[in-house]
């Protein structure tokens, strides 16, 4: 079975820079230096060519009109007092600015947006623009954007307006399912892309094949690029050149295929869009190049292009089903103390991840409908979170009706109890509860023992005796009157078992982040696999 937990998505390390950039104010490079070789540049990336309208002044509020301003060779300052100029003048009286972004101004038909600071990038929106109705089809005139700062090399950009836009269309691809004996390998997936509107994507297309769960197998082409996530998704981006006019459709000449691990059945899909060659997605990254030929395109009948969305399903032949089977936990210290254990994940014992039949794949939904229950040995007692306690990993609680103890199931889960007194071959259980909609074939393996051992009793306190509601300030002594731990997150471990002895240990999240920061880079997805 392979778990799949997201921590933070991909866009995490572009947050974090967010945020700086909206909090600091750094310092600005060097005055003088905008004009060395080796001095800070503005630049547009990536640049977008074109501007598509909707014709006869249609609703066009949600075709944003974004620049993606970026810094080269910054150094560790931000560049300050950056102003944007956008001119519109060759597209007077034929279109209307409906409004005007964040403190940008207009004169005439030119448009002035001031930026205080950039650090590595900043996504600009100028304004939002509408066709006047009566206007011909086509090319309306362009957008000159200028971009200045004291502390930079400036940057200039043309984009080029049009009345009227594509519609990008795409084949219908039926469902297909993976007999056994081709368990690993996907179905062949063959594009075909078409244009519903009635103006043409001018240059080419830049073609996006995505595929989940596996990695693309057999000939890379020299024209696409490839990425791997991790998560298990692999993306090709290829570049088409060549008008894609009005009520046309192409295929590819060359297929794509998917492959995975042949150990588990699989629920997936493969996912393809295009957009103009000339305006790549804002944050694309190309990967790395084919090495293959070169893939082209064939002309088909449009009526073959009719979808809104590339997608081909496929699912692995079979029945599906999962046998969870708890796992036990031991409890280990001293009478009078405090200690918490993660909550142990449920073994899986059949080849399935049923994660992978959530209509969306989505593994963090199906884990949120999961929960272990746990009934305690005679002699310890629950500690669950106290008034004011602040922390960040969960700890399992009682639910509404007071009798049943609850656990979250995911890697910050914590059951944390208070050993009250001994008591020879005292038990409790652990069970995993899941929803209706899944068949466990052998549920007599859902309960596992919760376990104590107990070593000895905790000393006496020499001091005062700690309040039984913990505080921000309050480090708990090992002693038999201790009720709780700190409750500052810095005292809080992630991982493993705590005696209440007071020893700080950082939580697993505020780990995660202040390496994030650190070494500024994305938290991406872990994927637990069985063994």
């Amino acid at each position: 079975m392979r778990f799949r937990r997201t921590l933070i998505s991909a866009a995490a390390a572009g947050l974090l820079a967010a945020a700086a950039a909206g909090t600091g104010t750094g310092t600005a490079a060097a005055a003088g230096s905008a004009g060395s070789a080796d001095g800070p540049r503005l630049a547009v990336d990536p640049p977008q060519e074109y501007y598509f309208l909707a014709e006869d002044g249609g609703d066009n509020s949600a075709n944003r009109y974004m620049t993606r301003l970026t810094v080269e060779n910054r150094g560790a300052a931000a560049v300050e007092n950056v102003q944007a100029v956008y001119d519109l003048s060759s597209l007077k009286d034929k279109v209307t600015i409906d409004r005007l972004g964040w403190k940008c101004t207009r004169t005439d038909w030119v448009v002035t947006c001031p930026v205080s600071h950039i650090y590595d990038s900043s996504n600009l929106e100028p304004f939002a623009l509408r066709s006047v109705k009566g206007l011909p089809l086509g090319e309306l005139g362009q957008v000159h954007e200028r971009f200045t700062s004291p502390y930079a090399a400036p940057a200039e950009h043309t984009r080029r307006v049009f009345n009227g836009r594509p519609e990008p269309r795409y084949g219908t691809h039926a469902p297909y399912t993976i007999p056994d004996s081709e368990r690993g390998s996907f179905p062949k997936l063959t594009p075909v892309v078409g244009n519903a509107g009635r103006v043409a994507v001018p240059d080419g297309i830049l073609l996006t094949v995505q595929v989940t769960d596996g990695a693309f197998t057999g000939e890379r082409y020299s024209n696409c690029s490839y990425r791997s996530y991790v998560g298990s998704v692999t993306v090709a981006s290829c570049r088409l050149k060549g008008e894609l006019a009005p009520g046309t459709a192409y295929t590819t000449d060359g297929a794509f295929q998917g492959a995975t691990d042949p150990c588990c059945r699989v629920k997936g899909a493969y996912y393809y869009d295009f957009s103009p060659l000339g305006n790549p997605p804002i944050g694309w990254d190309e990967g790395t190049p084919g090495t293959g030929r070169a893939l082209g395109l064939k002309p088909v009948d449009a009526n073959t292009a009719r979808q809104t969305r590339g997608v081909m399903d496929f699912i692995s032949a079979g029945d599906w089903q999962t046998d969870f089977a708890q796992t036990p936990l031991t409890l280990s210290g001293k009478v009078g103390q405090i200690v918490e254990e993660r909550v142990p994940w449920p073994r899986n014992l059949g080849p399935d991840d049923p994660a992978e039949l959530m209509d969306d794949g989505d593994w963090e939904r199906f884990l949120s409908r999961l929960r272990v229950t746990v009934t305690l040995p005679e002699g310890v007692s629950l500690y669950p979170r106290q008034p004011n306690e602040q922390r960040e990993e969960d700890l399992c609680d009682y639910t509404q009706d007071h009798r049943t103890i609850s656990c979250r199931l995911h890697d910050w889960s914590y059951l944390r109890v208070r050993f009250d007194k001994k008591v020879e071959g005292a038990q409790g259980s652990l069970t995993i509860v899941y929803p209706d909609d899944l068949t466990d074939p052998n549920p007599s393996n859902d309960t596992a023992p919760l376990s104590v051992d107990i070593t000895g009793t905790t000393p006496p306190s020499t001091g005062t005796t700690p309040s039984p509601t913990p505080s921000a300030s309050a480090t708990p002594t090992p002693t038999a009157t201790t009720h709780a731990p700190a409750s500052t997150t810095s005292e809080t471990p992630p991982t493993g078992s705590m005696a209440a002895t007071g020893t700080p240990a950082t939580p697993l999240l505020a780990t995660t982040a202040a390496a994030a920061v650190t070494l500024g880079t994305t938290l991406l997805a872990v994927r637990r696999r069985r063994t």
